[in-house]
C-alpha cells in the first residue's frame, strides 16, 4: 500500500530531523515514539527501512583553510527600482589540499554517539561533530548555511576532548577495529587543524516523487 502524499511529506521532512539529531544525542521518549511512527508509516513503501538505515554510509567531510565569500549577484534596474535586494548568495573556497574525507555505517555512527556518552563527552559530542543531510560545501550557501560552517567548533577544542577522555581508545577497540580507526580518524583530523561534519542524506536515497500518489 502506497502512502498518501501528506504522509508521504511528513516521512520526508520527519525522519531525515529525527534520524540526523540521533546521530549524536540520545532521543526524548517522544521524539523515540514519533520516529516510531514515521517508521511504521515508512514501512508502507519500504518495509525494510530500519534496515537501510543502518547499513547506510554517513559521509564525513573535514575541511580547513577555506574563506567564505560573498557571491550574491548584483541587483537589476528592476530590483534597484522597487528597492529590492537579491537573497544572500556565499560559496566556499578551499584548496583541494585541505579536504579529507570518511565514511561510516550509520549503525556505528550510533555506536560512536553511546560511546561519546560513556566517556563523558554526551553534552560535547553535538557541539562537536554538526549533522546535516545532502550538505555539499561546493554547493552555493545560504545565510543559513554560511551560518552553521561560522558556528563548528575550534578543531584543536575537538582534539583535546577526545585526547583527554578517560580510556577512549581502549573503549573503542573493545567495541571494534572500525570504531577504533574511526576514533584516531577523528583524532587526527582535529590535531591537523580540520573542521569534520558529517552528512546523513545517503539514507535516504530511496525516496522519490514517484512513491506519490
Amino acid at each position: 500500500m502506497s502512502m498518501k502524499t501528506e504522509d508521504f511529506r511528513k516521512v520526508a521532512i520527519g525522519l531525515p530531523k529525527l534520524r540526523k539529531k540521533e546521530m549524536t544525542s540520545k532521543l526524548t521518549y517522544g521524539e523515540q515514539e514519533e520516529l516510531e511512527s514515521l517508521l511504521m508509516l515508512d514501512a508502507q513503501n519500504h518495509p525494510d527501512n530500519r534496515e537501510k538505515h543502518l547499513a547506510s554510509n554517513v559521509k564525513l567531510t573535514a575541511l580547513r583553510n577555506y574563506t567564505i565569500v560573498d557571491v550574491t549577484p548584483k541587483a537589476g534596474i528592476f530590483q534597484k527600482l522597487f528597492k529590492q535586494e537579491n537573497t544572500k548568495e556565499y560559496k566556499l573556497r578551499i584548496l583541494e589540499e585541505d579536504i579529507a574525507s570518511n565514511k561510516w555505517l550509520y549503525s556505528l555512527a550510533l555506536d560512536m554517539r553511546q560511546l561519546m556518552e560513556d566517556v563523558g563527552l554526551g553534552l560535547d559530542w553535538p557541539k562537536m561533530m554538526p549533522v546535516d543531510d545532502d550538505m555539499f560545501y561546493t554547493d552555493p550557501l545560504e545565510e543559513d548555511d554560511k551560518e552553521w560552517f561560522e558556528s563548528f567548533l575550534d578543531p584543536a577544542l575537538c582534539y583535546a576532548k577526545l585526547d583527554e577522555a578517560a580510556e577512549l581508545e581502549e573503549k573503542a577497540a573493545a567495541h571494534s577495529p572500525e570504531m577504533l580507526r574511526a576514533i584516531q580518524w577523528l583524532k587526527e583530523q582535529w590535531k591537523n587543524g580540520y573542521q569534520i561534519y558529517a552528512d546523513v542524506g545517503d539514507l535516504f536515497d530511496y525516496y522519490g516523487d514517484d512513491e506519490l500518489e
